[in-house]
């Protein structure tokens, strides 16, 4: 007696194979959905806890010098700029201030043994900050980096003191000391940047 092979004995038919080509694709399609979600939270828990921190320090260094940290850059800025290159040169001073790092090389000047010139000690620190938290292209700090920074993306926290300045004028900021802000992953919509205000 003669057996008959049929193709169906060792082979998938292309229903079966579509199907489960769909179904890893709905998979990898979860995965890589729930995957940025995962770090797009993670980013903004990230930024909330940065900017607190910054917030403190900043609390730290009026009570010390008896002023929120405040510079030329940081009057000119409106928190209500999305520009985030408009951001660069505020959030730079930010860092010097609270850093204490006036040569801006990532370290503070007091760990160095150094004394700005024309002062007669180091200034304190009143935030360390780490290397990731800082973007430091050639040996120098930039500006403080949002958990959103990349290199196709610079993203500088936003520093404003320019409402302390003009404190009438309401399209100057939000807070009448200082606002720290990150644009997040959207500078075209402020209701989902992450503020102090």
């Amino acid at each position: 007696m003669l057996r008959r092979f049929s193709i169906r004995d060792g082979a998938f038919t292309l229903i079966e194979l579509l199907t489960a080509v769909s179904i890893a694709a709905v998979l990898m399609t979860i995965t890589l959905g729930i995957q940025r979600y995962a770090q797009d939270k993670s980013a903004r828990t990230k930024a909330e806890v940065e900017i607190r921190a910054m917030g403190v320090a900043c609390e730290s260094y009026k009570t010390d010098q008896g002023v929120y940290p405040r510079t030329p850059s940081s009057d000119e800025l409106s928190s209500t700029v999305a520009e985030t290159t408009t951001y660069v040169k505020a959030s730079l001073d930010l860092y010097q201030q609270l850093s204490g790092d006036s040569d801006v090389n990532g370290k503070a000047d007091v760990s160095e043994g150094k004394v700005p010139e024309g002062k007669q000690q180091a200034d304190p620190v009143y935030l360390e900050f780490k290397p990731s938290q800082l973007r430091m292209p050639n040996v120098q700090v930039a500006y403080i980096r949002d958990p959103w920074d990349s290199e196709s993306r610079p993203s500088p926290y936003g520093y404003s003191t320019r409402r302390s300045v003009m404190p009438d004028d309401t399209s100057a900021g939000y807070n009448s000391t200082y606002d720290l802000w990150s644009v997040a992953k959207k500078p075209e919509n402020p209701k989902a940047w992450i503020t102090n205000w």
